[in-house]
């Protein structure tokens, strides 16, 4: 048989040859399976596969057929070019396309081209479609299916099924070729307005951001108005905070705040702002996804991650949900306030938090503070042990009023 250590020293020397290149184009990753075991089902797609992860997957090449339709109306979208070019353009990229995924992918190079033309073409034509509904048609079996695109809009949101969006943007462009003279929105454009539902231009903080996919995207617009970098330096230990219920009884007032961006909290004179968050179905999935990106990527710069843990730390019962729902903050669409606060408490499971420079520490340290202010305690300790029946209550203030005629009544015997 030979030498055994010779024999290890030539395979491990084989390994390494064939060991692919570390890219720092990476942006596409593996659920960690902590975090899978914690709910499956939110990062596996319904309906469509985007992109190499689920390539093939039998429960959903129902959609191929779908693809192919949606191809065919994006190259009679131009004269200029027609399937040849295309596919020889995504030939010039597919380099630069597999290297933004975690691992190797090990599709031989036509399928890998296929793929991402049928599925880019596919987004493309959804978006387009999204934004401008004299593009659907009779036969459309996406959007005149309302339970479809809900679907396939939650499956494009997904970690795991994602294209790189210079992909997506370079194929859109060639059709929709940008320039000062004409007035066609940018692919970025009509990725706001379909995600988003909003018929507006585009905030220039977003279209001038390097997004790398979809999820990346969507992580973008709900980033706060103020970073870390235009924030004081100080005060970015994390510390929990008290829940809803505790704050309440400290005498701190719960409101919807105006503000656009979601992560927009403001605590000033005993008011807590937080921007209206809108609880469905597809809450967790969404936002499950995006802050498996921010662990994988912006580990740093874990703005959502950290939202979460200060949600998780205000939300402990369904009381707390109900504050915050008659407060305006949560609007439940889920119906159940006891299933808003099991969702909070799961969203954060197994999530890790870099404690060092946590977003919120400065609210919560000021909430902490004005709860635990001695009249505000007391404040709370009488709301609580006093003021909770309306017997109680009036026992309180019979004692009161009977102290008073006691001190009265000495302070008139003296004299």
């Amino acid at each position: 048989m030979g030498d055994p250590s010779k024999w290890v020293s030539n395979s491990i020397q084989q390994k390494l040859a064939s060991l692919p290149a570390v890219s720092s184009n990476c942006c596409i990753y593996r659920v960690p399976e902590n975090l899978r075991k914690v709910n499956e089902d939110a990062y596996r797609p319904l309906l469509v596969s985007i992109g190499p992860f689920y390539y093939n997957d039998p429960r959903l090449v129902g959609m191929q057929q779908q693809k192919l339709r949606y191809l065919q109306s994006f190259l009679g979208r131009s004269t200029s070019y027609n399937l040849d070019y295309y596919t020889q353009v995504i030939r010039g990229w597919e380099n630069l396309a597999r290297h933004c995924y975690v691992e190797a992918i090990n599709l031989p190079s036509e399928h890998f081209i296929e793929m991402v033309l049928l599925d880019a073409t596919f987004i493309i034509e959804l978006f387009l479609r999204g934004c401008f509904h004299e593009f659907i048609d009779a036969n459309d079996r996406v959007f005149n299916k309302p339970r479809m695109i809900l679907e396939v809009t939650r499956d494009i949101r997904l970690e795991e099924n994602q294209l790189p969006i210079f992909i997506l943007k370079g194929l859109y462009d060639l059709v929709f070729e940008p320039s000062s003279q004409n007035k066609h929105l940018s692919f970025l454009d009509i990725t706001y307005r379909f995600f988003m539902g909003k018929n507006e231009d585009i905030p220039s903080r977003i279209a001038s951001a390097d997004v790398r996919h979809m999820v990346d995207f969507l992580r973008i617009c709900y980033l706060p108005s103020a970073l870390r970098a235009e924030l004081p330096t100080t005060n970015k230990k994390f510390e929990f905070t008290s829940s809803v219920t505790e704050l309440s009884e400290a005498g701190v007032k719960f409101v919807a705040g105006r503000s656009q961006n979601l992560l927009d909290v403001r605590f000033m004179k005993g008011v807590l702002e937080i921007p209206r968050f809108v609880v469905t179905d597809d809450t967790e999935s969404l936002f499950r996804n995006i802050m498996v990106f921010e662990q994988c990527h912006y580990y740093f710069d874990s703005y959502i991650i950290d939202y979460f843990a200060f949600l998780d730390s205000l939300i402990n019962t369904p009381k707390d949900v109900t504050i915050l729902v008659q407060s305006g903050v949560i609007e439940n669409w889920l119906g159940n306030n006891e299933e808003v606060a099991d969702l909070f408490s799961k969203l954060f499971k197994q999530t890790r938090l870099k404690g060092s420079n946590f977003y919120y520490s400065t609210i919560c340290k000021d909430l902490n503070a004005y709860a635990g202010t001695p009249w505000n305690r007391w404040k709370a300790i009488l709301k609580h042990d006093y003021f909770n029946h309306p017997w109680a209550a009036i026992s309180v203030i019979y004692a009161i009023v009977m102290l008073i005629l006691t001190v009265l009544q000495v302070v008139t015997g003296f004299k």
